[in-house]
């Protein structure tokens, strides 16, 4: 019997369970997060240092702020559900059950010095994630103006696995992408890891429902979001495993048109 045909489809998400999350995609460095951790790194690298990011529906995870954090003065970290902040807060903390992250850290801090980093490296680098993390904050991507708390625009909008995994609808997830992409700044850049060509994807015993998508279905959705095709650039890599419930991933940056006179506020 498949994973598909054995794993009951969520109806709503209180079945998430941020633990089994974390062991089926983050127990180890295998070929997916490599290679999200080498297009993180090189993203962070090309924007100026400084400013604000936004970790926008992070999900119980820190890897994506492995390399921002020196890069950043300030993150805040968001998400929908209370037990992944829970999750995050308890990293941040260094909670005695926390999710031992140390792995991917080190990988990290390998692919942006090009040498085997120490313990001592590692510890650094931890230290630094928890003093630019500021604040951490309920999210929602139906909502136009989709954080908890008083309008603030980005600098630097970070999503990862977000849109396409809330929804099976298509249509609702172009919202949920516009709705996200509104929290960037005029000329803001975007940060983007989606699932290619799900209907569902898998958590432990339970599977929750997934939009379909491809790299031209990304493509129109940011322009139509208000990024100029000349300034999106996307990668895709295959799924490191047949077991998953997904084609591959597709990374993707973005620079937000720019409005004349606009400010950053």
């Amino acid at each position: 019997m498949s994973r598909m045909e054995r794993s009951a489809l969520a109806r709503d998400w209180t079945s998430f369970d941020p633990n089994a999350y974390l062991d089926e995609y983050y127990a180890d460095v295998g070929p997916e997060n490599v290679a999200l951790l080498r297009f993180l790194n090189e993203a962070y690298r090309q924007m100026p240092s400084g400013g604000t990011l936004l970790d926008f529906g992070g999900g119980p995870t820190i890897y994506p702020l492995i390399s921002a954090a020196p890069r950043f003065d300030e993150i805040h970290f968001s998400d929908y559900l209370q037990a992944n902040l829970d999750e995050v807060r308890k990293w941040l903390t260094k909670g005695p059950d926390a999710f031992d992250w140390q792995a991917f850290v080190r990988r990290a801090l390998e692919l942006e010095t090009g040498r085997v980093c120490t313990l001592s490296d590692i510890e650094i680098r931890e230290s630094e994630i928890r003093a630019r993390v500021t604040r951490l904050l309920r999210c929602d991507a139906s909502r136009a103006y989709p954080l908890d708390g008083p309008r603030v625009s980005y600098d630097v909008v970070l999503t990862n696995f977000c849109a396409e995994s809330a929804t099976s609808d298509y249509a609702q997830w172009r919202s949920f992408i516009h709705n996200i992409v509104s929290l960037l700044r005029p000329g803001g850049q975007l940060v983007m890891s989606a699932l290619k060509g799900a209907t569902r994807y898998s958590v432990g015993p339970v599977s929750f429902p997934a939009v379909e998508i491809s790299e031209d279905d990304l493509i129109e959705a940011l322009e139509d979001a208000g990024f100029p095709r000349k300034w999106i650039e996307l990668r895709s890599i295959p799924a490191d495993r047949p077991t998953r419930d997904y084609q591959g991933l597709i990374l993707a940056t973005a620079m937000k048109e720019r409005v004349e006179g606009a400010d950053r506020s």
